[in-house]
């Protein structure tokens, strides 16, 4: 009887889902070796990601526990439990397989839903000092992925307003996967949060998006300005810079489905787009032909979050506290 080669094998195995190569680990201790092989985790990865394959909806009901919808088959969901924790769980961010989650006690921790194997951050304290500070501090994360270094990366900036005019105390920090500790950065030169009249309006979504190894925020240049500005953050060079929005430089969609408005702008040198959406109804769009597709689910809410996922073999550092 022929035997597949090595290199046939894997060509094969690539293609799998994560499930699959889970269960396959017990073919033999070559298939587990090969599985669980540096090597392979990431032509896994290049090839789900290349091919948009073994791609999920992670939707956040309730902050306590994750809907997963197939990407390929819509209809398709399976309700999934976060681990390490009881409280409701935010979603900071979602890269390469891996979620970055935070809870009510502002605990942190990195978690591979396919490998259902999880990681707890270490703590950081906030560096400067809270003297003279008048309002509870505002914290905006961002995760992604840095391939020069080969390394997953959180950042952190924490802004507070002083008293007396004294806009803003503030610090930044990023977090390596590889080396499993903080470290603090130079600090930013924009503002979370603007004054306007007697109050302090927060920036609506605290989490980055990630795009061309980057991840972005919209921020305010001052503390009197009403218009938000894009800053993006090099995770290679570890530095802030702004981006320019062009006036209509850009694709613009919009479209309004039974009192439900999205309004969809993509830059196309950059490689980015904003998604904005009111109302509670999930719609599916095609780029191509601009067709929008009406989803519905009886296990989803009215209310929800919602990151793409891949499945992925991307392990935690095995160092870390599990």
């Amino acid at each position: 009887m022929a035997t597949l080669s090595h290199d046939l094998t894997i060509e094969i195995l690539r293609g799998l889902s994560v499930k699959d190569l889970l269960r396959f680990k017990c073919v033999s201790k070559l298939w587990c070796s090969s599985i669980d092989d540096p090597y392979f985790i990431k032509l896994h990865l290049s090839h789900s990601l290349k091919t948009n394959t073994n791609h999920s909806l992670i939707l956040r009901r309730w902050g306590y526990d994750f809907l997963s919808v197939n990407y390929d088959s819509l209809k398709t969901t399976q309700v999934i439990n976060p681990p390490l924790t009881n409280s409701p769980i935010k979603i900071l961010g979602s890269c390469n397989g891996l979620l970055a989650l935070i809870d009510d006690k502002d605990r942190i921790f990195l978690w591979n839903p396919s490998t259902r194997k999880s990681q707890v951050l270490p703590s950081t304290e906030i560096e400067f000092s809270s003297t003279s500070i008048s309002s509870a501090p505002s914290t905006y994360y961002g995760f992604g992925y840095e391939p020069i270094s080969d390394d997953h990366k959180l950042v952190r900036m924490v802004q507070s307003h002083g008293n007396n005019d004294e806009y803003f105390h503030s610090e930044a920090k990023v977090y390596s996967l590889r080396s499993n500790c903080w470290r603090r950065i130079k600090d930013v030169c924009f503002y979370l949060k603007f004054n306007r009249k007697f109050g302090f309006l927060a920036n609506n979504r605290k989490f980055g998006f990630l795009a061309n190894n980057a991840l972005h925020w919209m921020v305010f240049k001052t503390p009197q300005s009403d218009n938000r500005n894009l800053v993006g953050f090099n995770l290679g060079s570890e530095e802030f810079h702004f981006l320019e929005l062009p006036d209509f430089c850009l694709d613009k969609l919009f479209w309004e489905i039974n009192n439900f408005v999205v309004d969809v702008w993509i830059m196309k040198e950059y490689g980015w787009c904003n998604l904005r959406k009111r109302g509670g109804k999930f719609v599916w769009y095609d780029l191509g032909s601009q067709r929008v597709e009406n989803v519905g689910y009886r296990q989803i809410p009215t209310s929800f979050d919602v990151d793409l996922f891949v499945d992925s073999l991307v392990p935690l550092n095995s160092n870390a506290q599990q």
